[in-house]
Formats: C-alpha cells, structure tokens, sequence
C-alpha cells in the first residue's frame, strides 16, 4: 500500500456553543479564610480607586472610606470555600516489593484503563483491549472517513529528556550562532513537528482482534453503522453520517501495529540501563531465561516457522514473581516482511533465537510490552469469534 502524504483532519462533532464549565480544583492552602479574603480585597482594589477597602467578616461589612457596606453574599469566604472543590494530594509512590512489582505490571496496566463498549460485539471491557477509531475528515474531498486512533502507539519511542542544567549549557554555547544561520523558519518547523496533532472528539471503539475488524469491514453494513449508533442528538451532525469504513481496515490496522513493535524493537535493542545492562537480553538455552531480572515476557525466533503460533508460555519453577512468562513468536507476532527487517536492522536479533525483553521502570518499555500482547490477542483465532 503506498504511503500517503497528507495527513487527515479531526472532524469536529457539533456542540452547544456555550459549554458546561467543568469542575475545577484548589490547592487546600488556597482555601484558607485568610487567603480568600485576600483575594477578595485584592480583587476589589484592582478597579476601584479606594485602596483603604477592608473585610470584616465577622460583621459581614466592607470598611471603604465613606463607611461601612453590607458584604455580598458572592465575596463570603464561607460561600466561596462551599463552592470550590479541594484539590487532592498526588498518589504516594508505592511501597513494598509487591505493590512495586504491581505498578510495573503491564497486565495489570491494561486491566486498569478506563471501561470502553464494543457496539458490534456488545462486550465491556477495558479500554486497553478495544482499538479507537477517529473519524476524520478526507484531505481532498472532505468526506468522513474512520481511521484507526493513535492509544496504542504512544510513547514507545523512548526520549531521554536532559537535565535543565544541561539544556541551559547547551543554549548559551549553540543559541547565538544557530540563530543566526538557520533563522525563524527552523525554529518554527521545530516546534511544530513536535506537537502533536489533536485528536477527533467523535471516537468509536471496538474489540481489537482481527477477526471482529474484518467483520465490520465485511459486505454487511450494519456493523460499520453501528459504530455511530450510540451518539444521538447533538453529539453527532450532518457531516458524520455515512462515514467511510476501509474493507481491509483489517490489515491495514495489523501492518501499524507490525511496524511500530518493530520500529520499537529496534530503537530498544541497543538500549542499556544505568548499569549498562541491556533491556533485551540474549539466552543461548531455554534454562537461561531463568536468571535474568527483571523478566517481562520471552521474544523467540523458531527455526521452524509453524512452531507454537498461538499462545504461548513458559513456567519458571521456584520463582516468586515472574513465574509464567508470556512467549512471543515473532515469525507469527511481526510476519515475514517485518521480520526480515527487524532481523536485518538489529544484529541482536540476528544473531540469537532466543531473548528476554526486561520489564524496566520506563514508560516506552511498559507500552513496547502491551503492544505485543496487544497483537498477540489481534492475532488470536478464539472458536467463538
């Protein structure tokens, strides 16, 4: 399929044009009588040419230099304070060995997301399982089309962020001269290249596997409809009706997915740790897997190519956390095409059959982890489906 140069538009869904203003938050020492009061007063003496108002709130009177005033009822500290929600404390970080493992979890990272509806399949589950689909607007004609979301692909290129010390050093040595030879123009690009596109507020979901996908793209419409069944009224207008659904949505969602876990692996296979242990780690034997720490799931390369192409895993006896790893069989997870270029970009894999990806303290790690068992269950053939 070849590559498209243009990059499709959000639709925007109709809405009210005065929104519903949501529920803001306040730090605790913000909501103090004193700090209100003060804010009041601050408040009152920005347009007014008396700088002599003060609050008494005990009489409810404001003290001006002709006299004192009745207090609205609006610039009670009482009533403020009543209308204002506490801001709450950020999460600790978690304690003990357990609760650590469990953070690191990237199973227990997918059950946690929030609760998402298949409409085709009429199953609830988290969102981590379904795959979102946008409706976007068509570069050149306009039309609305589905396009699969970008949830599953975020972060996993891993971008070390320098320390502020360091980024400071860098700018006074480079900025001047840089400025001068590549102008406005560069900056601009650079900063816009780095933002990301927003996202459609008209998004659908459904039960990320292949067999499902396939079936909405089939000669059925009504599957495809039933995407947009769910919004009425004003969450939907005339410029969403009858969007387009690709047939082979299928396959073109399962060569994302193929490309971005490669593109991942190979960015990740010459990443090295604080100490200079490597997040893929080769076993020459099945034995080896055993001794390495911390273990996140096995990425095997058969000599046979049929070998164990569904589900898959292996059980470590005596170990305490880790005992049943995920395997991944990369000649049935990637493909042929993929493979090829994963195989010919990464000497790691190369040159060995069997490695360990570790389970680090990093987000491109944990999202690297739940795109392969994402495409594990894209790929699964279950009798029921």
């Amino acid at each position: 399929m070849a590559s498209i140069s243009f990059r499709a538009r959000p639709l925007r869904a109709v809405s009210r044009s005065v929104q519903a203003q949501r529920w803001a938050s306040y730090d605790k020492s913000a909501l103090t009588k004193d700090a209100l009061n003060h804010k009041v007063e601050s408040g009152l003496g920005a347009g007014n040419s008396d700088a002599n108002l003060l609050l008494n709130t005990e009489e409810k009177t404001i003290s001006t230099a002709t006299g004192d005033l009745p207090l609205s009822p609006l610039f009670d500290s009482d009533w403020i304070k009543a209308r204002r929600r506490s801001r709450k404390h950020s999460p600790s970080k978690a304690t003990g060995r357990f609760r650590k493992k469990l953070a690191n979890n990237p199973y227990a990272q997918a059950l946690a997301t929030p609760i998402r509806r298949c409409p085709n399949t009429a199953i609830s589950l988290p969102r981590y399982f379904f795959q979102d689909f946008e409706l976007v607007k068509h570069p050149q004609d306009d039309s609305p089309w589905w396009a699969p979301g970008t949830l599953a692909f975020e972060g996993l290129i891993y971008e070390k962020i320098p320390s502020k010390d360091k980024i400071q050093g860098a700018y006074s040595e480079t900025a001047a001269p840089q400025a001068q030879e590549l102008g406005a123009d560069t900056h601009a690009s650079t900063a816009a290249s780095s933002t990301r596109p927003r996202r459609s507020p008209v998004t659908s979901y459904a039960l990320s596997r292949k067999s499902v996908i396939d079936r909405i793209g089939g000669p059925n419409r009504r599957h495809a409809a039933l995407l947009l069944a769910t919004r009425t009224g004003m969450a939907t207008g005339p410029n969403t009706k009858n969007p387009v659904w690709r047939q082979d949505m299928g396959d073109v969602l399962l060569g994302m997915m193929r490309r971005q876990a490669v593109d991942a692996l190979v960015c990740q296979s010459g990443m090295k740790g604080d100490g200079q242990e490597k997040l893929i780690q080769p076993c020459t034997k099945w034995d080896e897997v055993k001794e390495v720490q911390p273990r996140g799931c096995v990425l095997w390369l058969p000599s046979e190519e049929n070998s164990s192409t569904q589900y898959a895993t292996l059980d470590l006896d005596g170990a305490k956390y880790g005992s049943k790893l995920t395997v991944h069989n990369l000649h049935w997870l990637l493909g042929e095409n993929e493979l090829a270029r994963l195989i010919g970009a990464s000497e790691l894999f190369h040159d060995n059959e069997i490695l360990v990806l570790k389970q680090w303290k990093r987000k491109s790690v944990m999202k690297l982890h739940l795109l392969l068992w994402r495409l594990q269950g894209y790929l699964a053939q279950p009798p029921c489906l």
